[in-house]
């Protein structure tokens, strides 16, 4: 059975048995992106597509994806550019992930962070280092508690000029188990990821629109 189908079971057995949670749907998700072949790519919010995007490019630049994928909308044909990076932290029987998405927009770029409901970051757990220094970091109620967690227009500029100039993403936080969790997220390699993106963006006519 292929990936998308997978998914999309799993998720209609847990609604038929009147027990989903965005917890539960959050963990196939993940478990889809770190498991699905390009042939079969997933959509930025992890919906079932039933395998009909194919992917036209896809890079990896460490622990950062570069792709880019196509399918026919309505009999014209639909193109997206993202940057992904998913990490499973803890895996079964407590099974933790969390994920970041960067697509560009018309008018600028997003950054999407996901988290498992449940988790609970330290006031400063949620930053970019730069040797001994946080160049930046948010205290938004929504990321500190794995609720919504989606930055745009000057914010996502912030947060994309920090990664590229900074050493890594440092996470601090409880996860939805009570587990203490400490991650880093090496941002070496995000500059050529990034510049892989915005010139395969530019190629499809993606970036954002310049005012």
């Amino acid at each position: 059975m292929r990936p998308t189908h997978v998914l999309a079971s799993r998720q209609r057995d847990l609604r038929d048995r009147g027990r989903t949670t965005n917890s539960e749907i959050m963990r196939w998700i993940i478990l889809f992106f770190l498991s699905a072949l390009p042939a079969f790519a997933q959509d930025l919010q992890g919906n079932d597509t039933a395998g009909n995007w194919r992917v036209t490019h896809h890079e990896i630049f460490g622990i950062w994806n570069s792709i880019c994928d196509e399918r026919e909308e309505n009999g014209a044909l639909k193109q997206r550019c993202y940057i992904r990076r998913a990490e499973v932290f803890s895996l079964r029987p407590k099974f933790a992930a969390q994920f970041v998405f960067i697509t560009p927009e018309p008018n600028g770029f997003k950054v999407e962070f996901g988290m498992e409901p449940g988790t609970f970051f330290s006031p400063s757990g949620f930053r970019i280092d730069k040797g001994e220094e946080t160049i930046w970091r948010t205290r938004r109620p929504g990321c500190l508690t794995g609720l919504g967690c989606i930055f745009e227009d000057r914010r996502a500029e912030d947060i994309l000029q920090a990664m590229l100039t900074g050493d890594a993403y440092r996470f601090v936080f409880r996860d939805r188990h009570g587990q203490s969790q400490d991650l880093t997220w090496p941002l070496d390699t995000f500059g050529t990821a990034w510049a892989d993106f915005t010139a395969q963006s530019q190629k499809r006519n993606l970036l954002p629109k310049q005012d």
